[in-house]
């Protein structure tokens, strides 16, 4: 066989690789920007493998091309969007009023749990406690992440209400509510701040955790996460195709086996 010399050789394998980019079809709407970002601490949802199962199998199923990507860790997801720029994102309505979000994300759809767009948050103590609300100076509180503008909307929601300073807990983060219970109920925490939802759903399952606890304050409504698009980030088009399929609801297969992942009973469209 003939040997062809070594810069002939790349040459030519420069030119077949740059008719190959010519000639691929480019990437536009949905496919260009292709991370769609979960974060909902307050979620009874654990298995998140699951629930990215079940969306990557909506999506598939109404033509979106998406990476969805669940997240546990604050960190992580806070990070992420900032570096991945996702086009979609099912999020924490405080974190909208956290640095520029509010401005880089806009609700695209409100979920709906009870006939409800809110949900209230328990603050627990050990069932053989004398603690009250405003003794709680200094003591370890277990409670899902939040952010700067989070705790702004806790102090609001429940903490100023009942006496309590912020600043004064130790507060013990943890992924989930459910693990804010156990170390409750073990006694590595003096006070757990957990969803009234949650609450019930463990009490269901197993009724001796919820006896171990007592509830001593009891926050005003919180909204419920939101699912927002960034601006400019997908096509008007799309947009619209995803509100629409979302807001069929239940009457399709695929959507509701995701609802009823996601703990929603049907989503609405933001108010002006």
């Amino acid at each position: 066989m003939p040997r062809f010399p070594t810069k002939f050789t790349t040459a030519i394998a420069i030119l077949l690789v740059a008719i190959c980019l010519i000639a691929a079809p480019q990437l536009t709407g949905s496919a260009a920007s292709a991370h769609f970002f979960y974060f909902n601490p307050d979620s009874a949802q654990s298995n998140l493998s699951g629930l990215k199962q079940s969306m990557d199998s909506y999506l598939t199923s109404e033509g979106f091309v998406f990476s969805f990507q669940p997240f546990t860790r604050f960190t992580d997801f806070d990070r992420q969007v900032k570096e991945a720029r996702p086009a979609l994102v099912f999020l924490p309505r405080w974190y909208l009023n956290q640095d520029d979000n509010g401005k880089r994300f806009k609700p695209l759809l409100i979920p709906l749990h009870n006939n409800n767009t809110t949900y209230r948050k328990v603050l627990l103590v050990a069932a053989n406690s004398t603690l009250t609300a405003n003794q709680l100076t200094n003591a370890t509180l277990a409670m899902t992440p939040v952010g700067k503008a989070g705790m702004t909307m806790l102090n609001e929601a429940i903490f100023q209400g009942q006496g309590i300073t912020p600043e004064a807990l130790n507060i013990i983060t943890t992924a989930k509510d459910s693990d804010a219970l156990f170390a409750l109920t073990l006694g590595q925490v003096k006070a757990a701040l957990i969803s009234e939802e949650n609450l019930k759903g463990i009490g269901a399952i197993n009724p001796q955790i919820v006896k171990g606890v007592k509830t001593i304050a009891i926050s005003h409504p919180i909204p419920l996460p939101v699912l927002c698009y960034a601006e400019g980030a997908m096509p008007t088009a799309e947009l619209d195709k995803i509100r629409r399929s979302l807001l069929a609801g239940k009457k399709n297969k695929d959507t509701a086996q995701l609802m009823e992942l996601l703990d929603i009973d049907a989503w609405q469209t933001p108010s002006l």
